[in-house]
């Protein structure tokens, strides 16, 4: 007859080692879903083109992001002019980018947004609207108080209207619900930059137009000219907003 203490030793070892499979298993589970997240909590970046720009612009931001894991859509506008739009139609068009990003990545309550030049003016007439959906705005090289070389200029027109000095669209309200931040070129410092802008600027968009608005945070400033503005050093500068860490 079968020892009844050793029956019960038995017992606890198969519900022992039940308990342990399924505490490795669920331990997996986690594991595997960190790494197809990257094993980083941070929010799905949204990356908005300037004008006369195309998503082309941000190939090395997106290299830049895939590397930390960082979930990134880059924004082609399809309901309106891609390159030349108003920034009304485009933040229309960002504005249902942004609920699709949230519907189809469930574990995410808000989304950042990168803008370069007006993309930046799209994302605040977007935001104007009072969106909880936006936790950070980074805006790069954005003529946020406009830029005196669009009155020199109807190219790329409706868009180029919104970049004007005193346009409507420069003058968005802010939303208190999104932490807003700049990143401006100070290009060719030796020589102040374009004459044609007063002050240190990109060669398109002055230093104090980019960082115009008392509720904007300034990440930095970089040597690069306005088409430049979208590398690696501008990246680090961000980097931190982006995975969270600010």
């Amino acid at each position: 007859m079968v020892n009844k203490k050793f029956v019960i030793v038995i017992a606890i070892v198969v519900v022992a080692i039940a308990i342990g499979a399924a505490i490795f298993t669920s331990s997996a589970n986690r594991l595997a879903e960190t790494s197809i997240s990257g094993g980083n909590p941070s929010s799905p970046v949204l990356l908005v083109h300037g004008l006369g720009e195309d998503a082309s612009m941000w190939k090395k931001w997106e290299e830049l992001l895939a590397k930390d894991g960082i979930q990134y859509h880059t924004i082609t506008f399809q309901d309106s002019d891609d390159k030349c739009g108003t920034a009304i139609a485009h933040a229309v068009e960002l504005g249902k980018r942004v609920e699709e990003t949230l519907r189809d990545s469930q574990n995410y309550r808000q989304v950042n947004i990168v803008g370069h030049s007006k993309g930046g003016i799209d994302a605040r007439v977007y935001l104007a609207n009072g969106t909880q959906s936006v936790g950070n705005l980074i805006m790069i090289g954005t003529p946020n108080s406009g830029t005196p070389i669009a009155e020199r200029t109807n190219l790329c027109a409706p868009a180029v209207w919104d970049v004007l000095p005193e346009a409507t669209a420069t003058k968005a309200g802010m939303n208190p619900n999104t932490k807003y931040y700049t990143i401006a070129g100070d290009w060719e410092k030796n020589i102040g930059g374009n004459p044609i802008i007063p002050g240190p600027d990109d060669g398109l968009v002055s230093v104090s137009s980019a960082e115009s608005e008392g509720y904007f945070q300034s990440l930095g400033r970089t040597e690069h000219n306005h088409i430049e503005l979208l590398g690696e050093e501008e990246y680090n500068l961000a980097r931190d907003v982006l995975i969270g860490g600010k």
